[in-house]
This record gives C-alpha cells, sequence and structure tokens, in this order.
C-alpha cells in the first residue's frame, strides 16, 4: 500500500509519457464517429428533400388552379362573372380561397385575366431551424384570341350539317363542330367536298357517291356550348316600326336608318324586282319577314368607321324569317365594332324560322350568321366570296362558293376562345 501511495519519481517519467502518447494516437472507435454524423447529415437531406419535394407538390397543385382560373375568367368575362368564374374552378381544383391557408385573387392587367394562387404551406424537418411554413405562389394570366372553330351546328338530333350535289365548304383555317348525337349528324352526297382544320361530331357521320372530306371526322366528341349565347337582343317598341318599304321593279331605292350606324325598324321588308338597292350602315330591326328575289342588287351605301361600316340585321320572334334567294348580287358585311361587332344576320334564339341565303355570281358576304334555334340553308355560286362563321341550328349547303371564315375579314371579331398567354 505504501508503495502505491509514493510520489512519483524522475524515472516514473518515460512511462507516463508513453501513456499519454498511446492515448493521443489511440484510432479505435473512430469509425463509430464518422457514422454518426454521416446519419445524422443523410437524415438531414432526406428531412430537407422531404420538406423541398413537398413544397413542389403544393406549387404544381397551385399553378394547375391558377391555370384552370384564368381560363375560366377569360371565359366568363363577356358575361361579367370573371372573378366568380376563377375562385370556382379553382375550388374545384382543390384550390378554395381561404380555406387551408389558400390565397386566391383575379385581377384584370393589360395582358388579359391574371389569377395568383397561393399558401403558407407547413414544413415538417424544417421546423428544425425554425422555418414552421414557406409561401408559395403560381401565377397565370389568360385572354381571348381567335376560336380555332367558326362552324358550329347546335342541333342535338339529326343532320345538323348537309352537303348536297357539288357543294364545296373549304374552310381550311377553322374548325366545326356537329352537336347531333346522330349517326349521320355529318351527311354528305353527290360529289360535295368538306375540308376544315377539324372535324368534331357528337354522334358519327355518312357519306355516299363521290363526297369527300378532310380531315377524317372526329367522332364522339362533347357537345359544344353556343359560344355567342351571352349576345343581348336589341330593344324595340313595335310602335317605332315603319311599314315595309315593299321595294320592285327597276327602280331599285335606298332604306336603313337617318344616320349612318342608326337603328331603322321595319314591319317586314320585301324587295323584288331588276333595281339596285342600296342599305344604309346600321342595325336593321325586322319584326316580320325580310325576303329578295328577282335579279336586283343588294349593297351598302357609303361606309364610315366602327358601328357606321357595315349592317346587323336582326329578325324578330316570333315571326322574323330571312329570303334572300333571288340572282342578284349581295354585297353586304358587318360592323367591324360595338355591340355587334361581326354579326350580319342574327335571329333571335327563340325564333325556329328558316334562313335561306344564296350567294349568286359577284356576291360579297362579311360576317357571322347566328341562329342558334333555326336551320341555314346556304347555296353557293362559284363567284362569289363568303367569308362567314355559322352559329346555328343546322347547316345545308348546295352549290360552289368561296368560303373562308369570318376573322380573315374581321382580326377583331366576337367568336374567340380563352388561352393561356403567360
Amino acid at each position: 500500500m505504501a508503495e502505491l501511495l509514493k510520489p512519483a519519481t524522475q524515472q516514473d517519467a518515460p512511462q507516463r509519457g508513453y501513456a499519454m502518447k498511446r492515448f493521443f494516437c489511440d484510432q479505435s472507435g473512430q469509425t463509430t464517429i464518422v457514422i454518426g454524423l454521416a446519419i445524422f447529415s443523410i437524415c438531414g437531406m432526406a428531412g430537407l428533400a422531404a420538406d423541398v419535394g413537398a413544397l413542389f407538390k403544393t406549387k404544381r397543385v397551385l399553378q394547375t388552379a391558377a391555370d384552370a382560373g384564368a381560363i375560366a375568367a377569360a371565359a366568363e368575362a363577356k358575361y361579367g362573372g370573371d372573378n366568380a368564374a376563377a375562385l370556382s374552378i379553382a375550388s374545384l381544383n382543390g384550390v378554395t380561397n381561404g380555406s387551408n391557408g389558400y390565397t386566391v385573387t383575379e385581377t384584370i392587367t393589360a395582358s388579359g385575366y391574371q389569377v395568383v394562387a397561393s399558401q403558407a404551406a407547413p414544413t415538417f424537418f424544417m421546423k428544425l431551424f425554425g422555418l414552421r411554413s414557406m409561401n408559395v405562389s403560381a401565377s397565370a394570366v389568360a385572354n381571348n384570341g381567335p376560336a380555332s372553330n367558326c362552324i358550329y351546328a347546335l342541333d342535338p338530333s339529326g343532320i345538323d350539317v348537309g352537303l348536297t350535289g357539288t357543294a364545296n365548304l373549304n374552310m381550311p383555317d377553322c374548325g366545326i363542330i356537329i352537336n347531333s348525337a346522330s349517326s349521320n349528324g355529318l351527311n354528305m352526297t353527290g360529289t360535295s367536298s368538306l375540308t376544315a382544320a377539324s372535324i368534331g361530331i357528337v354522334g358519327s357521320y355518312n357519306t355516299t357517291g363521290g363526297a369527300s372530306y378532310y380531315p377524317t371526322p372526329v367522332t364522339g366528341v362533347a357537345p359544344a356550348p353556343n359560344p355567342l349565347a351571352y349576345l343581348s337582343a336589341p330593344s324595340f317598341s313595335t310602335s317605332s316600326c315603319q311599314s315595309d318599304p315593299h321595294i320592285t321593279g327597276s327602280t331599285g331605292g335606298t332604306i336603313g336608318p337617318a344616320t349612318p350606324g342608326g337603328t331603322v325598324c321595319y314591319n317586314g321588308l320585301s324587295i323584288s324586282g331588276s333595281g339596285a338597292v342600296t342599305m344604309t350602315p346600321g342595325l336593321y330591326i325586322i319584326n316580320g319577314s325580310m325576303s329578295m328575289s328577282g335579279s336586283g342588287s343588294l349593297s351598302m351605301g357609303a361606309l364610315g368607321t366602327g358601328t357606321a361600316s357595315g349592317v346587323t340585321i336582326y329578325l324578330a320572334p316570333p315571326n322574323g324569317s330571312l329570303s334572300l334567294t333571288g340572282s342578284g348580287a349581295l354585297a353586304i358585311s358587318a360592323p367591324t365594332s360595338g355591340t355587334y361587332n361581326g354579326i350580319l344576320f342574327y335571329e333571335d334564339p327563340t325564333d325556329t324560322n328558316s334562313m335561306k341565303v344564296a350567294g349568286s355570281t359577284g356576291s360579297t358576304l362579311q360576317g357571322i350568321f347566328y341562329a342558334p334555334n333555326a336551320a341555314l340553308t346556304l347555296t353557293g355560286s362559284s363567284g362569289a366570296t363568303i367569308q362567314a362563321d355559322l352559329i346555328v341550328h343546322a347547316l345545308s349547303m348546295s352549290g360552289t362558293s368561296n368560303f373562308t371564315n369570318y376573322s380573315s375579314a374581321n382580326a377583331n371579331e366576337p367568336l374567340t376562345a380563352p388561352k393561356l398567354v403567360q
């Protein structure tokens, strides 16, 4: 015991030095330390990756909602419901304003209808570093551009589009939508031909003889809504309507509003004979039927700008009808601005009386034929130029005409479709 307690001597120094050197140079157990540090780092990176992945998922959800909301806002803009539509569609895509930390706003900018969707997204592992949430947002802008379709046949049954004889409908820059669920929603006979950017049919199609089409119609598509359903009919008082001018013989004459771009109402309008009739630009309300026969011509007077640059013919219910079947030339076009921008013939949606138009040699027709519940019969001639969009209950065509979509004449036409721009 005494030996153990006696103080160290100089002879003990080498032994103590060796022990200390061995202690500091000992490498046993270092692997455990390295593995411990590596596991901690890997867990940290895995946690960060999990949080970042969750944030990216949130971003995708928000972007989908913003895109859908912007398109819905643009689509409903003409009805004045852009904001409600944006919030509703965003909600249907899982992002409800004011719920679960989501915020959805819609504003009208110079570029179009902008929707911004954001969320204070909760984190998991980042909480260890004091970050309990991260703000994530997505933005989209949509606006209305030229529609991809320019012919809409809205009747849900029967023959919606019928081409007979040598009928030639050549519209390679726009599509055709046929809402009929019938097996012959599109019916082509003789040597008729149809060329379009696309042909979509709810039902199917039938061809006989040498009829041809391009491209092959796509069947089973969803029915399209009336693209001009927002359009309001002009209001008028029957007591203000003038008598039918009954223009006959070879004299012809001038009809229409007293001031170009104004409004006139007729209790029917009938033109016959061989005279030349001039229409003053403006809105024509026909409280009854409008007809033209014989060899006389129908054209517009001196054109101004805006609403004074063309004519809109509104056929009022319940007796509104149109029959322009004479052999004379028709040279009329729709206004390029104003309430009825682009509308050439407008038959009230509550009216089902047929429309008949013959485009004789020398005819030039520019504008939209809008008759959502009436059938249109269009007879063409190789010498006629028709730049038109058709929104009708059903369409029947015969003859040959130079038929192109109306946007080639009016870049600001009202037949549009919402598209993302940002």
